[in-house]
């Protein structure tokens, strides 16, 4: 074997350990910086053990390219400060439950703009190598990710949802949301926003509970504590909303809570509950979807039951 030959199967080895965490994808510079001369690279393209996936990047094998492959593509070929962001960044932080197929990625203000498939580029002053993470694909950290996606949704309440779902699967916290959105100086969902992450820092996790405790509010119904921790023998339990003064606990169960499993946690998890005293307030989402207003009147009877007096009666 010539030197130059064996030069070139050692770019090859490091071309491939360098693809191995990208997804198999990997970029020309990267390629070449490796020690891969280009006329190797032309013959593996030729010959169909490599393909190119864009201008500058290349996947090496020849088979189908899955989102985390394409995610690489888009966030290589957008160049060195280009940043997975938005949703496309949650889910690549495991984020389950959103389903944007569009790839979003963030590229500096004034970047020359690439058209590729699936990729929809966003131009910021706003986000700086800061706020960045650099271990892994190159993306937004999880607050200033969760942040984007929510400017970027159609309606307030989708923006909202993005938010929750950043903090109830643990990838930042309510005071990192609220540290980015001090950065957010105009946006037609900014008060919403702003509204949500206090919410989430009072302790809401969910859409279901965050319409349930504004509307409570507006009612004038007693402010309760939130995500309350029981510690049990199989482990901790966490409680939508308690009120102390009255003895009482609130679940606030969308769809999910009608699974026979979910049935028999619940069961439990109520008549334990009643053994230490404290009676649950149990509210299907289906229920306030189809009529909230009655699901208050009965509500703040039981409050009255219990001793409360109305704000109007106070005042009287």
């Amino acid at each position: 074997m010539t030197t130059s030959s064996f030069a070139a199967q050692l770019g090859m080895a490091r071309a491939r350990r360098i693809a191995a965490d990208q997804d198999a994808i990997i970029g020309r510079r990267t390629l070449y910086a490796a020690g891969v001369p280009r006329w190797l690279v032309r013959r593996e393209l030729s010959v169909g053990r490599w393909q190119r996936t864009g201008r500058q990047t290349i996947a090496v094998h020849n088979g189908p390219l899955d989102r985390l492959a394409r995610q690489w593509v888009a966030v290589l070929e957008l160049g060195p400060r280009a940043a997975l962001a938005g949703v496309s960044a949650l889910q690549y932080d495991g984020v389950a439950t959103l389903t944007d197929e569009a790839i979003h990625v963030f590229v500096p203000k004034g970047a020359t703009r690439r058209r590729l498939p699936g990729v929809v580029p966003h131009e910021s002053r706003r986000w700086g190598s800061e706020d960045l993470v650099t271990v892994g694909l190159r993306r937004t950290k999880p607050a200033v990710s969760a942040v984007s996606a929510a400017l970027w949704s159609v309606t307030p309440r989708q923006a909202s949802y993005v938010l929750i779902l950043a903090v109830q699967q643990g990838l930042c916290r309510p005071s990192e949301l609220a540290e980015v959105m001090e950065r957010v100086r105009r946006h037609r969902f900014r008060r919403e926003l702003q509204t949500v992450v206090l919410e989430l820092a009072g302790g809401v996790r969910s859409v279901g509970e965050l319409d349930v405790a504004r509307q409570m509010r507006e009612r004038g119904l007693p402010e309760p504590s939130r995500q309350t921790v029981r510690r049990r023998p199989t482990g901790s339990e966490y409680l939508d909303a308690e009120f102390d003064a009255y003895a009482l606990a609130m679940e606030v169960d969308g769809v999910q809570h009608e699974l026979p499993w979910a049935v028999l946690a619940d069961t439990v998890r109520d008549l334990t509950l009643l053994s230490e005293g404290r009676h649950v307030l149990r509210i299907p989402l289906m229920a306030w979807r189809l009529d909230s207003a009655r699901v208050l009147d009965a509500l703040e009877a039981v409050f009255c039951a219990r001793g409360w007096s109305p704000p109007t009666a106070l005042a009287s």
